[in-house]
């Protein structure tokens, strides 16, 4: 036992948020990282409305391009789908992460511990933020999204025609996206089935998707190229009562990124982690979070069915384009209409 009040295993986006939550309150809190930021992810780094205004709330934002929607393209289908209110954020999850980390270790009653292994040591309450492959999974056990898919992302210079909207290019395998991290850098993120995963996936999805050839000419890659898999997965109990033990972000479980609302579901989760601790009802989080990831998978498994293929993805943007921006305000969760800011 520490002197500690609350431990919490894992510095990301989730960790770092809900150790200044519990600081603020009075909580004493120690927060273990592995690693020292920054420290490289393989991550889309979009944040969707209710997690900017979420953000904001808790510590502001950070100096990162604002995006007001996405633009959803396959073949020669194209539609716009602007947020009906607030805007999104394309957070490169190095700065983002050590950005927020920062805010941690600065914040009363919070011990931040970079570079530095959980080892067992424990407070009365003990919060596992450790990602999709986390340690108390064994506990808490996790479940795959189906289907399997790979993700890859890296960032690059030279790509001409970038917008303040994300662009999502549907392709015979998944998706490809393509979004603005500043000074004239992108992201370029892509999604895979499993079974016809290549390592050089973006690259030859950029010389195949003719709206892409041409503007990804002079193209220079400037951060190394990560994957990431199994993406999306599902945690039944994210609470063991008994052990005094709660999940939060990935570790609580995350949708498949086509829906885009990992970093938002982590972020506007954080409230009900931290109000649930200083209760002490547990379970009244088990029960917030879990409908909030609920309503992200039935989301992916929609835009899923709906983009399974290339022609499927270019028909729908023809024939039910009006139905898109609905879809979004919905991917971006009710909350932003009543917390978003201009």
């Amino acid at each position: 036992m520490t002197s500690a009040d609350v431990t919490i295993v894992g510095g990301g986006p989730a960790g770092s948020a809900l150790a200044v939550a519990l600081g603020r309150q009075g909580v004493r809190v120690e927060l273990y990282e592995k690693a020292h930021h920054p420290r490289p992810k393989a991550c889309g780094e979009g944040l969707l409305p209710h997690g900017v205004s979420a953000l904001r709330d808790l510590v502001g934002l950070p100096d990162a391009p604002k995006v007001r929607g996405l633009r959803f393209r396959a073949g020669d289908a194209s539609v716009d789908a602007d947020f009906s209110t607030g805007h999104g954020l394309v957070v490169r999850r190095d700065r983002f992460d050590r950005w927020l980390f920062e805010h941690a270790a600065s914040t009363p009653n919070v011990d931040a511990r970079p570079g530095a292994r959980y080892t067992g040591t424990r407070a009365p309450i003990l919060v596992g933020a450790d990602g999709r492959q986390s340690m108390f999974h064994r506990r808490l056990p996790a479940t795959p999204a189906m289907p399997r898919r790979v993700g890859l992302s890296t960032h690059a210079i030279g790509v001409a025609g970038v917008t303040d909207r994300v662009e999502v290019f549907f392709h015979g395998d998944g998706e490809l996206y393509l979004a603005p991290t500043g000074d004239g850098e992108v992201l370029l993120s892509a999604l895979f089935d499993y079974r016809h995963f290549t390592p050089d996936g973006i690259r030859r999805l950029l010389a195949s998707i003719p709206a892409l050839r041409a503007r990804t000419r002079r193209i220079e890659f400037t951060t190394p190229l990560l994957a990431s898999a199994p993406l999306g997965s599902h945690v039944p109990r994210i609470v063991d009562e008994a052990e005094r033990l709660l999940l939060v972000g990935d570790a609580a479980g995350s949708p498949d990124p086509i829906v885009g609302d990992g970093l938002a579901l982590a972020l506007a989760s954080t409230r009900d982690a931290a109000e649930a601790i200083v209760s002490g009802n547990l379970r009244d989080y088990q029960r917030r979070r879990l409908a909030r990831g609920a309503r992200a998978r039935r989301l992916g498994r929609l835009m899923l069915a709906l983009s399974r293929t290339e022609r499927r993805a270019s028909w729908v943007l023809r024939h039910l384009s009006a139905a898109v921006p609905p879809l979004l305000d919905f991917a971006v969760g009710h909350e932003s209409s009543h917390h978003a800011r201009p």
